[in-house]
C-alpha cells in the first residue's frame, strides 16, 4: 500500500512523538510504502527515525498550519502523487485534508482520521459542533486513541452508537522494550549537585493549557527539600511555570530541562513519574513512564484513567495537596512502591506500538477491501 500521514508539524507533542515510533513500524512490514506530509516544517523535534527508517518528510511551508490556502497544496500534492491511504492527524489538518478532498474526484484516497484526545477548545463553542460534524463526515474511518475519546467524540457529533461503524478505538502504543532496557543516569550525571538520597521526580509534556505543571511545581512546597522535580518539555506556558518557581523560592528543587530525546534514560534514572493534566485522550508519557518500571501518579482525568487506573495511582485533578501526599507516601512505603512499579510494568504491555502499527494496516486493508 502507498500510504501517506498529515500533520500539522513535527514539533514537541504525543502526537508527533508517535507517528515517529509508529511510520517506521509500519514501513517495515509487508509492501508498504509511507510518506509523510507535514504543513509547517519549523522547529522540528521527532524526525531522526524517520528519516533513518527512509521515510519522505513533504512540507508545505506557508509558516502557518492555520493559512487556509494549505488546501489547495494538499490538492495538488494528492493528485500528483496517488496514494491508497491518507492519515490524518490534528487540527486544522483535519478540516484542511476534508476540504481539499472535496475537490479531487479522481484517485481519491481513503481518507483516516486520528482523535487524539478527550477535548479541545472547539468543543466549548456551538457553532463548531456544525462545522465538525460537516468536516468529519468526509472520513472513512474514524480511529479514536481511548474509549473515552471516541465516546466524547460521538456525542459532540450526534452520532448514535448503531450508526458508529466508522469509528474505532486503537490504543496508542511505545516501544516497551526501549524504556524497558534503558540504562539510568547517576544522578548526578543529570545536575551535579543531587546527592543518592535525593528523590527525583518527573513529568514530560508541553507548557500548554492541556497540561497542568502549575499543580506538580505547588505540590512540591509540600514535600520536603530532599524532592526535586524535572520538567521536561517545551511551550507557551514554560515562562508562566517559571515564573511561579520562581515566586515559590522552589529555583533550587525545580528543573526545567527543556526538550529531551533521552527520556527514556532519565525516566529509568528518577524515583517517580508524574503526569499532571486538565484533559488527555490517552497519555502517553504515563505509559512511557509504566514501561520505564516506574510507580506513575497521574491527574483522574477521563482517558488518563482509562490508562492508569489500576496499575498506576490517580490524584485529583489540580489538588496538590493530594498529589503531596501520594508522591510522599509511595516514595517512603518501599513494598506500595514495589507494588505500584511491578503492576505499571505489567501494564504498559498492553500498549505495544507493534500491536498499534498492526491494527492500523488492518484498518487500512479492511478499508481497501470494501
Amino acid at each position: 500500500m502507498k500510504i501517506l500521514h498529515i500533520i500539522s508539524g513535527l514539533g514537541s507533542g504525543g502526537a508527533q512523538k508517535l507517528l515517529e515510533d509508529l511510520l517506521p513500524i509500519m514501513s517495515a512490514q509487508g509492501d508498504n510504502k509511507i510518506d509523510l506530509l507535514v504543513l509547517n516544517d519549523k522547529n522540528r523535534k521527532f524526525d531522526k527515525k524517520l528519516i533513518a527508517s527512509g521515510i519522505k518528510i513533504h512540507a508545505i511551508n506557508l509558516n502557518s498550519q492555520y493559512n487556509p490556502l494549505n488546501i489547495f497544496y494538499i490538492i495538488k500534492f494528492l493528485k500528483n502523487n496517488k496514494y491508497d491511504i491518507a492519515h490524518v492527524h490534528l487540527f486544522p489538518t483535519v478540516y484542511w485534508v476534508s476540504l481539499a478532498s472535496r475537490f479531487i474526484k479522481k484517485n481519491r484516497p481513503i481518507l483516516v482520521y486520528t482523535e487524539h484526545s478527550t477535548h479541545n477548545r472547539r468543543r466549548e463553542k456551538r457553532i463548531f459542533k456544525y462545522i465538525d460534524t460537516f468536516m468529519y463526515s468526509m472520513y472513512d474511518k474514524i480511529i479514536s486513541i481511548s474509549n473515552k475519546t471516541e465516546k466524547y467524540l460521538l456525542d459532540w457529533l450526534n452520532v448514535s452508537e448503531e450508526r458508529n461503524n466508522k469509528f474505532q478505538v486503537i490504543y496508542n502504543g511505545v516501544d516497551i522494550k526501549k524504556f524497558l532496557t534503558a540504562n539510568p543516569y547517576s544522578k548526578k550525571k543529570i545536575k551535579t549537585f543531587f546527592e543518592d538520597n535525593d528523590y527525583l521526580l518527573c513529568m514530560v509534556g508541553r507548557f500548554s493549557k492541556q497540561k497542568d505543571q502549575m499543580t506538580v511545581i505547588r505540590a512540591m512546597s509540600k514535600l520536603s527539600n530532599n524532592y526535586h522535580l524535572l520538567l521536561i518539555g517545551e511551550g507557551k506556558l514554560l515562562g508562566q511555570c517559571k515564573e511561579l518557581v520562581e515566586n515559590m523560592g522552589l529555583n533550587d528543587r525545580v528543573h526545567f530541562l527543556g526538550f529531551r530525546s533521552d527520556i527514556e534514560r532519565i525516566y529509568k534514572t528518577v524515583d517517580l513519574i508524574i503526569l499532571s493534566s486538565h484533559w488527555e485522550g490517552f497519555g502517553l508519557a504515563a505509559v512511557e513512564g509504566m514501561a520505564s518500571g516506574k510507580p506513575v501518579i497521574a491527574s483522574r482525568v477521563d482517558g488518563l484513567s482509562e490508562v492508569v487506573e489500576g496499575a498506576g495511582v490517580l490524584f485529583n485533578k489540580g489538588d496538590f495537596d493530594d498529589l503531596a501526599y501520594l508522591i510522599n507516601n509511595i516514595i517512603h512505603d518501599r513494598h506500595r512502591y514495589e507494588e505500584i512499579a511491578n503492576k505499571s510494568s505489567k501494564r504498559s504491555e498492553l500498549y505495544s506500538i507493534k500491536d498499534m502499527a498492526n491494527k492500523y494496516l488492518k484498518v487500512y486493508s479492511k478499508l481497501r477491501e470494501d
